[in-house]
Protein backbone atom coordinates (compact mmCIF):
# COMPACT_ATOMS: atom_id res chain seq x y z
CA UNK A 1 0.00 0.00 0.00
CA UNK A 2 1.49 3.43 -0.75
CA UNK A 3 2.22 5.36 2.51
CA UNK A 4 1.38 8.44 0.89
CA UNK A 5 -2.33 8.08 1.78
CA UNK A 6 -1.37 6.58 5.36
CA UNK A 7 0.31 9.72 6.06
CA UNK A 8 -2.34 11.85 4.98
CA UNK A 9 -4.50 9.80 6.71
CA UNK A 10 -2.77 10.28 9.81
CA UNK A 11 -2.42 14.10 9.56
CA UNK A 12 -5.93 14.48 9.00
CA UNK A 13 -6.78 12.62 11.76
CA UNK A 14 -4.09 13.99 14.26
CA UNK A 15 -2.29 10.77 15.22
CA UNK A 16 1.30 10.56 15.06
CA UNK A 17 3.52 7.98 12.61
CA UNK A 18 4.80 4.79 14.85
CA UNK A 19 8.18 3.49 14.88
CA UNK A 20 9.29 0.05 13.53
CA UNK A 21 8.21 -1.71 17.17
CA UNK A 22 5.22 -0.22 17.89
CA UNK A 23 3.58 -0.47 14.39
CA UNK A 24 5.01 -3.90 14.58
CA UNK A 25 2.79 -4.18 17.71
CA UNK A 26 -0.33 -1.67 16.30
CA UNK A 27 0.33 -4.85 13.25
CA UNK A 28 -0.25 -7.90 15.56
CA UNK A 29 -2.89 -6.04 17.19
CA UNK A 30 -4.80 -5.67 14.09
CA UNK A 31 -4.30 -9.52 13.33
CA UNK A 32 -6.47 -10.31 16.19
CA UNK A 33 -8.79 -7.74 15.61
CA UNK A 34 -9.43 -9.54 12.17
CA UNK A 35 -9.32 -13.06 13.70
CA UNK A 36 -11.98 -11.97 15.95
CA UNK A 37 -14.09 -10.39 13.20
CA UNK A 38 -13.35 -13.54 11.33
CA UNK A 39 -14.96 -15.94 13.90
CA UNK A 40 -17.89 -13.60 14.81
CA UNK A 41 -19.05 -13.21 10.83
CA UNK A 42 -17.57 -16.72 9.64
CA UNK A 43 -18.11 -18.75 13.15
CA UNK A 44 -20.88 -21.30 12.18
CA UNK A 45 -18.66 -22.83 9.48
CA UNK A 46 -15.41 -23.09 11.69
CA UNK A 47 -14.31 -25.59 13.58
CA UNK A 48 -13.98 -25.98 17.32
CA UNK A 49 -10.19 -26.07 16.31
CA UNK A 50 -10.52 -23.20 14.02
CA UNK A 51 -12.58 -21.07 16.41
CA UNK A 52 -9.76 -21.86 19.63
CA UNK A 53 -6.93 -21.06 17.34
CA UNK A 54 -8.38 -17.74 16.09
CA UNK A 55 -9.47 -17.13 19.65
CA UNK A 56 -5.68 -17.40 20.65
CA UNK A 57 -4.81 -14.88 17.86
CA UNK A 58 -7.34 -12.15 18.92
CA UNK A 59 -6.16 -12.76 22.83
CA UNK A 60 -2.54 -12.09 21.60
CA UNK A 61 -3.64 -8.91 19.26
CA UNK A 62 -5.59 -7.65 22.64
CA UNK A 63 -2.34 -8.35 24.35
CA UNK A 64 -0.29 -6.29 21.63
CA UNK A 65 -2.42 -3.41 21.96
CA UNK A 66 -1.69 -3.25 25.66
CA UNK A 67 1.52 -3.69 25.32
CA UNK A 68 1.73 -0.83 22.88
CA UNK A 69 -1.08 1.18 24.68
CA UNK A 70 1.66 2.03 27.33
CA UNK A 71 3.72 4.02 24.83
CA UNK A 72 3.47 7.49 25.07
CA UNK A 73 1.18 9.51 22.76
CA UNK A 74 -0.72 6.56 22.20
CA UNK A 75 -4.02 7.09 21.00
CA UNK A 76 -6.36 4.21 20.70
CA UNK A 77 -9.49 4.93 17.68
CA UNK A 78 -10.99 2.41 17.57
CA UNK A 79 -13.65 0.52 19.94
CA UNK A 80 -12.53 -3.35 20.43
CA UNK A 81 -16.25 -4.03 20.53
CA UNK A 82 -17.13 -3.46 16.84
CA UNK A 83 -15.72 -6.37 14.71
CA UNK A 84 -18.20 -6.88 12.28
CA UNK A 85 -16.47 -5.40 9.41
CA UNK A 86 -13.80 -8.40 8.14
CA UNK A 87 -12.69 -6.20 4.96
CA UNK A 88 -12.07 -3.36 7.40
CA UNK A 89 -10.07 -4.98 9.51
CA UNK A 90 -7.87 -6.89 6.69
CA UNK A 91 -7.98 -3.48 5.61
CA UNK A 92 -6.32 -1.84 9.06
CA UNK A 93 -3.79 -4.65 9.02
CA UNK A 94 -2.38 -3.82 5.54
CA UNK A 95 -2.24 -0.61 6.90
CA UNK A 96 -0.24 -0.70 9.67
CA UNK A 97 1.99 -3.81 7.61
CA UNK A 98 2.96 -0.78 5.48
CA UNK A 99 3.48 1.79 7.97
CA UNK A 100 5.61 -1.20 9.58
CA UNK A 101 7.62 -2.18 6.65
CA UNK A 102 8.19 1.81 6.00
CA UNK A 103 9.73 2.30 9.57
CA UNK A 104 11.34 -0.75 9.33
CA UNK A 105 12.66 -0.91 5.80
CA UNK A 106 11.83 2.42 3.68
CA UNK A 107 9.87 -0.68 1.80
CA UNK A 108 5.72 -1.18 0.83
CA UNK A 109 5.24 -4.58 1.56
CA UNK A 110 4.20 -4.55 -2.31
CA UNK A 111 7.95 -3.69 -3.50
CA UNK A 112 8.89 -6.09 -0.69
CA UNK A 113 6.98 -8.89 -2.43
CA UNK A 114 7.99 -7.95 -5.94
CA UNK A 115 11.61 -8.51 -4.46
CA UNK A 116 11.01 -11.73 -3.56
CA UNK A 117 9.31 -12.91 -6.86
CA UNK A 118 11.85 -11.71 -8.33
CA UNK A 119 14.53 -13.42 -6.83
CA UNK A 120 12.43 -17.00 -6.83
CA UNK A 121 12.10 -16.62 -9.90
CA UNK A 122 15.73 -15.57 -11.14
CA UNK A 123 14.86 -12.03 -12.49
CA UNK A 124 15.25 -8.67 -12.02
CA UNK A 125 12.60 -6.72 -10.32
CA UNK A 126 12.60 -4.86 -13.10
CA UNK A 127 11.39 -7.93 -15.42
CA UNK A 128 9.02 -9.41 -13.32
CA UNK A 129 5.75 -8.26 -15.00
CA UNK A 130 7.03 -9.62 -18.28
CA UNK A 131 7.73 -12.64 -16.62
CA UNK A 132 4.60 -13.07 -15.22
CA UNK A 133 2.44 -11.79 -18.21
CA UNK A 134 1.13 -9.01 -16.48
Amino acid sequence: MDTKWIKAYYNARGLQWADQKSALLFFLSEVGELAEAYTEVEGVGLSSEEKDFLARFAALGLEADEIVSRKPGWVRNYDRLRKQNIAHEAADCNMMLSVFMESYANLSPDDALREKMALKLGCRVEDLDEVLGV
